[in-house]
């Protein structure tokens, strides 16, 4: 989990453009009234009369009736304990059951009934990120987060920033499985990525339509929080919709929510309360001042960058102008200049140059790396694209023909 931040220093510009079960109440107590002392004491002489007068017998009685009592309550205990783990199978079948069919009529569920369904499809993620210590001597860091998954095969979904840079990668399910896992694709631009463990029959959790979302909707977040407490639910509202967040400068489209999310919850699931996934949990705020502000990229995106990434490893249908670019002042303003051209691409093809300085695409004015991103997001590959930029003294509209994206 990391925390969001309106970042547009271009840190990564120079990579590309894309880089219920039962309730078991214990007995009441009811509070003894209090005996007088004459009472108190012809009570005790009434029971030691019996005792003595009754020897070795009426001690085995009373014990006998102490056992059968105990007995009973033994056999209750049973009997409730067997009701629970009933209910348990009813919902969540067995550990082999598809979570995505252990509600096939989308009935609204209480919070332990969804987190018995849910919980076998959602995973912790430990990975370990080469790195260098304070001696410029490389050392491996381990990372942790979240993920579920999305088929009985083992493809699971998560973030891109809870793999990215990782050299290993290891999956723990919620029965103590650890399974290694190899990346199939991965998207920096919709901070998501889907991992393959080599098993199946496995319980998966299915995507809900998320643009039928209402704020004020109940929805539960199961996760890894602070990379220790794996397989922890809170519970939550979606507190807005439509929210851009700017994730190191790429702003990406979110739903809000007040569940409780923490470091380490990155990459679970957001749930409605028929255990269908809304949102991919990804970032909260941060701040000593601040709680209860917690986002998830909405499910129809996740679900169409999975597909994607499942089908091609890559995302299609996304439009690039084929320039590498950064970001720095000039003459006290951000500016975003091109800091390389694609060989063969339409920014290549339309005259574009490295050392020019973009102040505009398509008409919008464009001063940073995240703003450029937003406005490109609008179109797709074979469209034609009006690029305004700056060379010496210069303006120069610039008509590209976008490609599509491929890594």
């Amino acid at each position: 989990m990391r925390d969001y931040r309106f970042d547009d220093s271009g840190n990564n510009a120079y990579d590309s453009e894309y880089s219920v079960p039962l309730r078991i109440y214990p007995p009441v107590v009811r509070p003894q009234r209090r005996r007088s002392g004459l009472r108190a004491t012809l009570s005790l002489m009434l029971v030691g009369v019996l005792m003595f007068g009754s020897g070795v017998t009426g001690a085995a009685i009373m014990s006998h009736r102490m056992g059968h009592a105990i007995t009973e309550l033994e056999q209750q205990q049973a009997r409730t304990n067997a009701e629970v783990r009933e209910v348990a199978t009813a919902v969540q079948g067995s550990v082999i059951v598809p979570a995505a069919e252990f509600n096939p009529g989308r009935e609204i569920m209480g919070a332990s009934e969804l987190f018995l369904g849910a919980n076998p499809a959602v995973v912790a993620i430990s990975t370990q990120v080469q790195g260098q210590n304070v001696f410029g001597r490389p050392v491996s860091r381990p990372s942790a987060g979240s993920g579920f998954l999305v088929s009985p095969d083992g493809y699971i979904v998560t973030n891109h920033h809870v793999i990215e840079n990782a050299n290993t990668i290891s999956v723990l399910l919620y029965d103590g499985n650890t399974y290694p896992a190899t990346l199939v694709g991965s998207d920096a631009h919709s901070d998501l990525a889907v991992l393959k463990i080599q098993s199946s029959g496995l319980s998966y959790l299915g995507f809900a339509d998320s643009d039928t979302m209402l704020v004020g909707e109940q929805v539960a977040a199961i996760g890894n929080p602070l990379g220790e407490f794996a397989n922890s639910m809170t519970v939550g509202v979606v507190s807005a919709l439509n929210r851009e967040i700017n994730i190191d400068g790429v702003p990406i489209n979110m739903l809000q929510t007040d569940a409780a999310v923490n470091r380490g919850n990155s990459g679970g699931p957001l749930l409605d309360m028929t255990g269908r996934v809304v949102g991919v949990v990804t970032a909260k705020s941060g701040g000593s001042d601040v709680e209860g502000l917690g986002f998830a990229i909405p499910a129809n995106t996740a679900q169409r960058v999975t597909q994607n990434l499942i089908d091609d490893g890559f995302v299609r249908g996304r439009a690039v102008m084929g320039v590498q670019i950064g970001t720095r002042e000039l003459d006290g303003q951000p500016r975003v200049f091109v800091d390389n051209v694609v060989a063969g691409s339409g920014a290549q093809r339309a005259g574009v140059l490295p050392g020019d300085i973009i102040t505009g695409l398509d008409g919008a004015d464009v001063a940073s790396f995240a703003e450029l991103r937003s406005i490109l997001d609008t179109f797709a590959p074979g469209d034609e694209i009006h690029m305004q930029a700056r060379r010496g003294g210069d303006t120069i509209t610039f008509y590209i023909i976008l490609d599509e994206f491929r890594p």
